[in-house]
This record gives C-alpha cells, structure tokens and sequence, in this order.
C-alpha cells in the first residue's frame, strides 16, 4: 500500500492508496480517530478499486498546527482539497460513524463529486440524533458506570491511564459480542478533535437545510443490529428525510461493524459499487 503525505490548507495530511479503478475514500470515526481503523478489513477491496484512506487533521499520523481550531467545515474543506490533490472527478464516500457524518457534510456541499455514500455506524442528520447516540449510551451504561464515565472522562485530561480506563468501560457496548474487542488495534484519539467537534455535533449540527442536495444521490447505511443508534430509530429518524436511502442491517454486530463483520462489509461494499447504489439492499 502506498504511503504519502499531501500539503493541504498548510498542513501535512498522511494518505495511504492501494489499487485501480473506481476511487472509494474512506473516512475514519472520533473525531479524533485513524485511518488504522480500517486496515487491514478493507484492503481485499483493492483488488477492483482504489482505495484511499487518510488521516484527518492531526489525528495518526497527520500534522496540526498548536491551537487548531477543529470544526466540521474546516474537515469538508480538507476533503475537498484531498480530491482536487489526488484529481478525483468524483468519488464513492465510506462513512464510520463520525466519519458517516462527514460524508453527508461534504456530500452537502459538493454532491456534483460524489458517485455514492456507503455509511456505517451512522449517527443521523442532526444534533438531536448525535444527542440520541449518547442518551441510548448513557441508558445502556446503569448509575454506577455513569459516575465511573464522568470521573474517567475528567481525568483521562490528565491521564493516559484514565484514558485507557474509559475505553475498558465504554468499549463492551460498542460490539455485539465483546470477543470481538480482541482484534480491536490500539488507536490513539486526539482529544481536541474529539472534544470540538463533539461539542459542535451536540449544539450546531444540523443537515436538514440540505436534504435536496442529499436526496439526489445514491446512499446506503449499512447498520449493526445491536448499533447504539439502531436500524429501527434509523428507519424513523433519518430514512423519512431520505427516501434515496437504503437500510441494510448488519446481523451480529454493534456500532463497529467493520471490526465484527470484515467479510460482509467488504460483501457489501463491493456489491453496491458494482450496482452503483441501485437495488443494493442486501441481508447479511
């Protein structure tokens, strides 16, 4: 796979591109998360596209500048201009959680370069299902773990090994079957991103005003069965705004379907870049 840094907007961006044909970005979860994410599940799908992953502002292995400012719009325009570096007319969107929520943002802005979305672990098109996510988290923690979260998310500030005491405690209810946490690889979170952009989600969020340039493109959200923010809420909170959207559920897999179901992610995946979005719900 190769291996690069573009100059973008001032600042160091880590790229990684394997294979030929039609372009697939992929785009990482967090805020704050890695492109890691990603490897080595979905590499088999560069044996019949490009695929193209990259590190998002200071998060892995790209740069930052002290005091960066992070924000969804500055992440749009970022990806804009990776588009314009690497001369994609247009392109297929894959969106993990965060990262689905990017890709409905740049794909509001600039729906003129996009082929499809693919999203997974979707959360929704506004604050009111980010903050959906985290009460549907926060119900499935109890009391105790409650106060657990709120101690180990104020001294993870000063941390590492607070840090890594929150993942132990929130990680169980991403995955449907907790063995899967087993092959979870050890990623580093910038917590700027995570805390910025959180704080953005939960406030300003907002793609209702552009549901007409979404509606003209093709989407499929392929979500876990067991997912913090489930198929049915997706059905009755974000698929009444898109009716080009297709749902399909992923059987046995929480919020990280990428990690618990590889082979049928990259099943679907392939499936509906053949079929380009048409007719592509499919059961797995």
């Amino acid at each position: 796979m190769e291996e690069k840094y573009i100059l973008i907007n001032g600042r160091n961006v880590f790229v990684k591109q394997k294979g030929e044909g039609e372009p697939i970005l992929f785009l990482h979860g967090g805020p704050g998360g890695s492109l890691e994410y990603f490897l080595p599940h979905m590499e088999p799908l560069a044996e019949d596209f490009q695929i193209i992953l990259y590190d998002q502002t200071g998060c892995g292995n790209s740069a930052v500048e002290e005091g960066h400012t992070y924000s969804i719009a500055d992440e749009v325009n970022n990806l804009e201009e990776i588009r314009k570096v690497l001369n994609l007319e247009k392109m297929t969107l894959f969106g993990e959680s965060w990262g689905s929520i990017l890709a409905l943002s740049y794909a509001a802005k600039y729906p003129e370069h996009i082929n499809q979305l693919i999203l997974t672990a979707a959360v929704g098109l506004s604050s009111n299902d980010y903050r959906a996510f985290k009460q549907n988290l926060l119900q499935k923690l109890g009391v105790y773990k409650k106060m657990l979260l709120g101690w180990y998310s104020f001294s993870s500030l000063f941390s590492i090994n607070a840090s890594s005491k929150l993942e132990e405690l929130l990680d169980p209810y991403y995955v449907y079957s907790s063995d899967s946490l087993k092959k979870k690889k050890e990623i580093s979170y910038n917590k700027n991103a995570l805390k910025n952009i959180g704080k953005e989600l939960e406030q300003h969020y907002n793609l209702i005003p552009s549901l007409p340039e979404l509606r003209s493109l093709p989407i499929l959200i392929a979500q876990g069965s067991h997912d913090i923010i489930t198929p049915a809420y997706l059905e009755g909170n974000v698929l009444t705004h898109l009716p080009n959207a297709t749902l399909t559920e992923i059987e046995e897999s929480g919020h990280w379907t990428i990690l618990e179901q590889p082979e049928k992610m990259e099943k679907l995946i392939r499936s509906t870049m053949l079929t380009k979005g048409a007719d592509a719900q499919i059961h797995v």
